[in-house]
């Protein structure tokens, strides 16, 4: 019988450890990231970062399939059997109703730093260069001469902080002139159907913008900051266009969930939430802010400040009591958009 010496034996052990895979989940993954239109350029560079990040942190391949669309739209997908690891939507609506159908866990706000928000934006104005029809501020976009262009509150979770947005911006004013509760929304609701009339509505942000550079039409783009501040940024578009800042927007926050049914399924949870971690990270927020979306992180939007317009920015708990009531009053059939509509 061959004796092995208690030295060589630790050093085959030693050996052994050394190369053996950095992790015992070093298999290949793929995961999904269901998102809202706008993010396309935010994930395109996003996605092989975080790919790069995880294999240098744990040995693992991992590679994102990204896929976008109106955020009600996909959250409406995922319900009815469509894979995603990933929800990173425009509307928290929209991932409550993936955790009233039992996808996630209905507590998934607090799962990330800042209730799941890893970025927030505003909304904008987009002009032709030299603003022909003088567009200054919200009341510019219910003129008569005025064509607006912008994603339609009924289809798209992005649009309406959009519509929200106009809205309390009448019912603002309304109430600092003095006006009780009742005439306030009645002043509100007045001036969204003029502007919401006197716009070409599209089914999602991305579809707005498509019409308004490349087919030309409309006076005025109104959406997302992030959408409109990469436009007049665009080499092949600078100075084509004016970004115009109204006096005052809501602060959209953008949620981020995991799902958790699936992932649980696929066996996918810890590298999905690994890649929802590393949107927080430094590097990430600083992506983030590269696509001009307002970071969470205050040391990361501090350093970007200078790519944001200033603007007086109100939360959307001051004017609205939660996203089920507002959609069930504004955007549900029978709602108020209906009945501007004319439905």
């Amino acid at each position: 019988m061959k004796l092995i010496s208690f030295h060589h034996l630790a050093v085959v052990v030693l050996i052994g450890l050394v190369t053996a895979p950095a992790s015992v989940n070093a298999q290949p993954v793929e995961i999904i990231n269901a998102s809202y239109d706008p993010t396309r350029e935010l994930y395109a560079a996003f996605n092989p970062a975080f790919e790069k990040y995880w294999k240098d942190k744990t040995g693992q391949d991992v590679k994102v399939i990204q896929s976008h669309g109106p955020s009600a739209k996909q959250a409406r997908d995922i319900i009815a059997g469509k894979e995603a690891d990933v929800a990173s939507l425009s509307v928290d609506f929209d991932i409550d109703q993936i955790a009233k159908a039992g996808l996630t866990d209905t507590n998934w706000r607090a799962r990330f730093p800042n209730q799941s928000t890893p970025y927030t934006s505003a909304v904008v104005f987009l002009v032709r260069k030299g603003n022909p029809k003088n567009i200054k501020d919200w009341e510019d976009l219910a003129r008569e001469d005025v064509e607006g262009v912008a994603p339609d509150p009924k289809t798209g979770g992005g649009a309406r902080w959009i519509y929200l947005s106009a809205w309390s911006h009448a019912l603002r004013k309304a109430k600092t002139a003095g006006k009780n509760d009742a005439d306030a929304e009645t002043e509100a609701r007045a001036f969204t159907t003029a502007v919401y009339d006197a716009a070409i509505a599209d089914a999602a942000m991305r579809g707005s913008t498509t019409r308004f550079i490349r087919q030309e039409t409309g006076d005025v783009l109104f959406g997302w900051e992030n959408e409109i501040l990469q436009i007049v940024n665009d080499p092949k578009s600078k100075g084509e266009y004016e970004v115009v800042v109204p006096s005052d927007s809501i602060e959209i926050q953008v949620p981020i969930a995991l799902v958790d049914k699936l992932t649980g399924k696929r066996k996918t949870t810890e590298v999905a939430e690994g890649y929802v971690n590393y949107l927080y990270s430094e590097a990430g927020q600083e992506l983030v802010a590269t696509f001009y979306n307002r970071p969470s992180n205050v040391e990361v939007l501090k350093a970007h400040q200078q790519d944001f317009p200033p603007m007086t920015l109100y939360k959307f708990r001051a004017y609205f009591k939660d996203w089920p009531t507002v959609q069930k009053t504004h955007f549900e059939q029978g709602g108020e958009l209906d009945r501007m509509r004319g439905q």
